[in-house]
């Protein structure tokens, strides 16, 4: 069995120098007020919103810090992909902070890095802004949650509906950049109990012939008082599904999006022996090199997210109260050592159940996301026994022989990308 061990300055080290994302939330202040967002009353644990706006200064130190670290893995030739992300609040109440970003970022020395742009928006400000994102290339997610009824939490200062005006700017941005709407726009959906996964998928399907992003709302983080007010407003993708007019179908389309299927996938991935994280392990074997537990990213491995006010965190979905860092008006504070020691102090807290747990290779659990966290006698709630997992791969058999036709289609069609 692979030991686990703990990170260092150095893995974090390594993580800097092969940054794939930096992401930037652009601004607290947001011109929709939708009822389930993560900064809104249903939840806790956020700074408090004061419709601030990042200043460029500050992103400008962050640039030339991670630069500095990129210079020593620079090799001629070499052009890694790198998104810069805006995320909001709305980024689009900043467009002059992310032109200039962009406009500084193009104007460094080559150095091994292909950039790209990114961003999250509500598509309220999509009319006025379009040329400019489609000049630089975005990839754009936009927030939909389907028809007029689905989109009715997502309602404006005046509490009215956001449906009419988000709908026609993506049909104009569709119309007047068919090409790039095609390769660089995708949707993303929050299911509540005004709408369903039905619903979403062939509403966003039907108009625009893409397949939307589902995800119920985050429940970690709830404020004590709000947790009736957001069970009423929550509803369970497979809940949702097997109340579709045609279940079976709708399972088909969504292929992997869908709960049963994306389950039999990471059974496929991690359980079998069959799936190889490269090369090297299907030719030489599978490396036994110690590994840290649970399923908690290591910090700056996928992305690096700074808040409006100039917290360093490892991404948007965590509490910025586990910030590892922060950029002053002057520098960017970042002790790796120290983020290493934070890091390791809150992952370790549950070692002896991630030692035990059946689904350990298979972990998806951020430990930033178990509420009690803080608790000493605070356990991982995603722990399974060998009993539980083995009524979990009974699942996934029987799924299996109901559709024998997934094994194959997942093994030729899916990539898992870490």
């Amino acid at each position: 069995m692979k030991e686990y061990r703990k990170i260092s300055e150095l893995d974090i080290e390594y993580n800097l120098i092969n940054l794939k994302q930096l992401v930037f939330e652009v601004t607290d202040a947001c011109n929709l007020r939708c009822k389930y967002c993560g900064y809104a009353d249903l939840y806790e644990r956020y700074d408090q919103r004061e419709n601030l706006k990042f200043p460029f200064q500050k992103a400008k130190l962050i640039i030339d810090y991670l630069y500095e670290y990129w210079k020593k893995k620079y090799c001629t030739d070499v052009n890694d992909p790198f998104t810069i992300s805006f995320y909001g609040g709305e980024p689009l109440l900043n467009v002059p902070f992310i032109q200039q970003v962009i406009d500084y970022a193009e104007s460094l020395n080559p150095i091994g890095k292909k950039i790209h742009y990114s961003m999250t928006t509500n598509a309220m400000l999509l009319d006025k802004y379009m040329n400019f994102l489609v000049e630089k290339k975005f990839r754009l997610l936009i927030s939909l949650d389907g028809d007029k009824k689905g989109q009715s939490y997502r309602v404006d200062g005046k509490g009215r509906n956001s449906f009419d005006k988000v709908f026609a700017n993506i049909q104009l941005l569709r119309s007047t950049y068919p090409a790039y709407f095609e390769h660089f726009v995708m949707f993303n959906s929050v299911l509540h109990n005004r709408n369903g996964v039905e619903s979403i998928y062939h509403f966003i399907k039907d108009k625009f012939n893409k397949e939307p992003s589902i995800s119920p709302l985050n429940d970690s983080g709830i404020r004590k008082d709000k947790v009736e007010e957001f069970y009423q407003t929550y509803q369970n993708m497979t809940t949702s599904i097997q109340k579709a007019t045609n279940c079976e179908a709708l399972k088909k389309e969504l292929f992997i999006k869908g709960p049963e299927t994306s389950m039999l996938l990471y059974y496929i991935h991690y359980q079998t022996g069959n799936v190889f994280d490269n090369y090297n392990d299907l030719l030489l074997g599978r490396t036994n090199l110690p590994y840290p537990p649970s399923g908690t990213c290591i910090p700056f491995s996928k992305k690096m997210f700074i808040t409006v006010k100039g917290r360093i965190l490892q991404c948007e979905r965590i509490d910025h109260e586990f910030a590892l860092g922060q950029i002053t008006d002057k520098k960017v504070e970042l002790d790796l050592k120290q983020a290493a020691q934070q890091h390791n102090d809150y992952i370790f807290h549950y070692v002896n159940q991630c030692k035990t747990c059946a689904v350990k290779q298979m972990c998806a659990q951020c430990v930033y996301q178990i509420d009690d966290i803080h608790d000493k006698t605070s356990i991982c709630h995603s722990y399974r026994s060998a009993k539980q997992q083995e009524k979990q791969k009974e699942c996934c058999m029987d799924y299996l022989d109901k559709h024998p036709d997934l094994y194959n289609k997942i093994l030729k069609n899916v990539v898992v990308r870490g």
